[in-house]
């Protein structure tokens, strides 16, 4: 398939602005259960610089002009863009830092794969959202693509407008935790940006 050539004019996210980042998290000595919550900060800092380079991809794909900037081919390739640069193996820094990266890549999967799902149309628009959230937990273990497919569900309709209740259930430490945390973001960012 060819590739949009669209997206080449435009590049929502850089691998040099990736490894920056990765390398201000090594110059950072970041470690675990010091006491010092800041230190995360980088990676949330980081998160949200992807978060936000994603959104840039979704404002462009549904903007209200009639002249759209991105058509959903064009949106599609520039998320897989984004993802090829921010899901890649990082070269092992030390434990801690290591771990956090992970987490953060796997956070960032579930924002992904919301923005994929949101311009494909193809999502679940009638489940509710703690219901989806629910089901993805039940099924983590055993199935591990049908939960990402019931939290892209998730992220896509927060994407679409939709507000995200507050979750009064326990979501256990795992794998939906950590893609809610990426959902989180986009909620978040959206309320900053004015794109809600």
């Amino acid at each position: 398939m060819k590739k949009a050539e669209k997206t080449k004019d435009v590049q929502y996210y850089t691998k040099e602005r990736w490894n920056n980042w990765i390398q201000s998290v090594k110059e950072s000595k970041f470690q675990i259960n010091e006491g010092h919550e800041d230190d995360t900060l980088i990676f949330v800092n980081m998160m949200d610089d992807v978060i936000l380079s994603c959104l840039n991809v979704i404002s462009g794909y549904k903007t209200k002009d009639k002249r759209k900037k991105l058509s959903a081919d064009d949106a599609l390739s520039a998320i897989a863009d984004i993802s090829e640069i921010v899901l890649g193996s990082v070269e092992p820094i030390n434990e801690d830092v290591d771990m956090m990266i992970q987490s953060l890549q796997s956070s960032l999967l579930g924002a992904l794969v919301s923005c994929e799902c949101y311009v494909r149309g193809t999502y679940n628009k009638k489940t509710p959202l703690p219901k989806l959230i629910k089901d993805a937990i039940k099924v983590e273990e055993d199935n591990p693509e049908e939960a990402l497919e019931c939290m892209s569900a998730v992220g896509a309709r927060v994407l679409s407008g939709k507000p995200m209740p507050e979750i009064t259930f326990d979501v256990p430490d795992g794998l939906v935790a950590e893609w809610l945390d990426g959902i989180d973001s986009i909620v978040a960012a959206m309320a900053l940006s004015g794109n809600e």
